[in-house]
């Protein structure tokens, strides 16, 4: 007898980087009698081109195309009215299954005679690639609460309906958690459930997606959710029970986590008010599962959210608002980096477990330049090698140092030499150029792409991978780089991030993640200041860019300026926004009068040179001298 056949519906929207990895996950499906139902919803990349190829070498795709961006509830409800399967699953086109998913999962809706199949999701988060098991259902798998009671309960993803338990047209076409109202109902009217173990749908969370974007009144959909959903379900005999589960994991849940990480206090306390406004009605204070939550947490984190919430629901948003504020600024405050304390031998193994890793993309070179830090050495060079991705080789730069760091080079150098490939290199007179150092390292390097790690700094375990992931999917790239933030002597955090430093205009440019052409960035943002807050932060493609270090060694503050404009217009740029690149604040911030007279003359000077060689139009050349009346005023000098 053949198996019933499976609609697999994934609607599409710029996600070139991910559809393929996506694609083949279902075209390998253990379980053959499938169709994939492709929605492109006016993607702007490559993403149709793709799904283009796919469709035309399985006929088991279906392609369909919207006449204009409608948005996941409008693709999928297309999806839904030209599926032809039995079953109906759901799959977004950045994520992946694994290879017997369907057949799990079918196999268990056949045999149970149930109404959906459920699976847990394995969420995999791109900042460091760690991994969360999300359950599908916690608890009595016989009990429809268990299915009810969990975050991903409104998931339409993790599940394998019967075709029949869709209405027509059912997702709200225009909002965002558009699954609440459709998936929960069904949950609950269902028949029956089946938890179905040991298969997994994997969630990969990036940083610009829908779920992990910027807070806006837009997440506010999810009350409409929530009352779509109490009316479908308000005749039901445990509506009670139901309800207060859905409130908390949809709202309160939201609340706790969500708020404490909006960063701009003035649209924060717009959100309070009317967070209080729409959930005033839920009764939130005395919600069951909340006191259930409560006995799970510490006592610092039971403290601030049981204060959060008497706050908000006493109308003193001022108070709540001033309380996320203590909080953000007391957890800023005392962040700090987990600086390396090994010896040589703890460097050895950490170099063994590098050169232990497959290589996968380009090589990489890392450059370390160095002039009397030697009592940073041991930290730069063990942040570099913990890295999870291979070091190709590593360079070693000495300025001519006058403490003891050429001594501590030739035995970090003599004890690593045996498992990777490293170098050092001596002056015997002190260029007193950065920029001199960074071009020689340039020259020695045979890596496809080159690290210059600035013998001070330091940086999360996860840099290098933050920086390298775009360029695997464009090489094309020649600038990657990722946010910095700022920690003072002994590894205490007191910017977590340079954003705001760096957008002038309050662009929002640097809130996502991005790859966009560097003649754009340039021309957009760069030519008004420098938009790369230290080298250490970034990724460069190998080249000969001597005419562009004879350039920036002209100035003796903002060469590095120069340089990166100019590389960044040979190709690509593509950036980060996860602070994990630390530049390290020596002592006092004072700067003389003499040193601001002498930086700011230096950036008028690049200001100039921009002018003359890139054409800048009149709206620009307006830009450029508001920043240099601006700097002249903070700075206290004669413009």
């Amino acid at each position: 007898m053949e198996k019933k056949k499976i609609s697999i519906i994934v609607s599409a929207y710029n996600t070139e980087a991910y559809i393929e990895k996506c694609l083949n996950s279902l075209l390998q499906q253990t379980y053959r009698n499938i169709e994939i139902l492709l929605i492109d919803d006016c993607s702007t990349d490559g993403t149709l081109k793709i799904l283009k190829k796919f469709a035309k070498k399985d006929k088991r795709i279906v392609l369909l195309e919207n006449n204009k961006n409608q948005g996941l509830a409008y693709s999928r409800n297309l999806g839904l009215r030209k599926a032809s399967g039995d079953f109906i699953g759901f799959v977004d086109s950045d994520d992946v299954v694994d290879p017997n998913y369907y057949e799990a999962m079918a196999n268990e809706l056949i045999t149970q005679e149930a109404t959906v199949a459920v699976s847990d999701i394995k969420s995999i988060y791109e900042v460091d690639g760690s991994v969360y098991v999300g359950k599908g259902c916690e608890g009595d798998p016989s009990d429809t609460l268990s299915y009810i009671n969990v975050g991903l309960a409104a998931s339409a993803c993790n599940k394998l309906f019967q075709r029949e338990v869709f209405e027509h047209d059912p997702f709200h076409v225009g909002k965002i958690n558009e699954d609440v109202a459709v998936v929960i109902p069904i949950l609950i009217h269902a028949q029956k459930l089946v938890y179905v173990k040991d298969v997994y749908y994997y969630y990969i969370q990036r940083d610009h997606s829908i779920q992990n974007s910027d807070f806006s009144f837009k997440k506010f959909d999810i009350f409409t959710g929530v009352e779509h959903t109490l009316l479908k379900i308000k005749t039901h005999d445990r509506y009670e029970i139901y309800k207060n589960a859905l409130v908390f994991n949809q709202i309160i849940l939201m609340f706790f986590y969500q708020f404490p990480n909006i960063s701009e206090s003035q649209k924060r306390k717009k959100y309070l008010k009317e967070f209080y406004r729409l959930s005033s009605g839920y009764d939130v204070l005395n919600n069951p599962f909340l006191n259930s939550f409560f006995k799970e947490l510490g006592k610092k984190t039971r403290c601030f959210y049981q204060l959060l919430l008497f706050l908000e629901y006493h109308k003193l948003f001022w108070g709540a608002n001033l309380l996320i504020d203590a909080y953000r600024f007391l957890k800023q405050k005392f962040q700090t980096v987990s600086l390396f304390s090994g010896d040589l031998d703890d460097l050895v193994l950490l170099a063994k477990k590098n050169q232990s890793i497959k290589n996968v993309g380009p090589t990489i070179s890392v450059i370390v330049p160095n002039y009397n830090y030697a009592r940073f050495l041991y930290q730069r060079i063990a942040s570099i090698l913990k890295q999870q991705v291979r070091i190709f080789e590593l360079v070693l730069l000495d300025d001519c140092s006058t403490d003891e760091s050429r001594e501590l080079i030739d035995v970090i150098a003599n004890h690593l030499s045996p498992y990777m490939s490293i170098k050092k290199v001596y002056n015997d007179v002190n260029s007193g150029s950065a920029f001199s150092q960074w071009e020689k390292g340039f020259q020695i390097a045979k890596g496809d792409y080159v690290w210059i790690c600035e013998a001070d700094d330091y940086c999360d375990d996860s840099a290098l991978k933050e920086m390298i992931r775009p360029i695997l999917h464009d090489s094309s790239i020649v600038i990657s780089y990722v946010d910095t933030a700022m920690m003072d002597v002994q590894g205490r955090i007191f910017v977590s991030s340079l954003r705001s430093d760096i957008d002038l205009q309050k662009s929002g440019h640097w809130n996502h993640n991005y790859v966009m052409d560097g003649v754009e960035e340039f021309q957009k943002y760069t030519y008004l200041n420098c938009t790369i807050a230290n080298v250490s932060s970034a990724l460069f493609k190998n080249a000969d860019y001597s005419a562009f270090f004879s350039k920036a060694r002209n100035y003796k503050q903002a060469g590095d300026w120069i340089f990166y404009a100019l590389v960044m217009q040979t190709g690509r740029i593509a950036y980060s926004k996860n602070s994990c690149n630390y530049y390290r604040q020596h002592g006092s911030n004072v700067t003389s009068v003499t040193k601001k007279q002498a930086h700011f003359e230096e950036v008028k000077q690049i200001h100039d040179y921009f002018i003359s060689r890139y054409a800048l139009n009149e709206g620009q050349k307006k830009k450029i001298l508001e920043r240099q009346a601006y700097l002249a005023q903070v700075w206290e000098l004669e413009s």
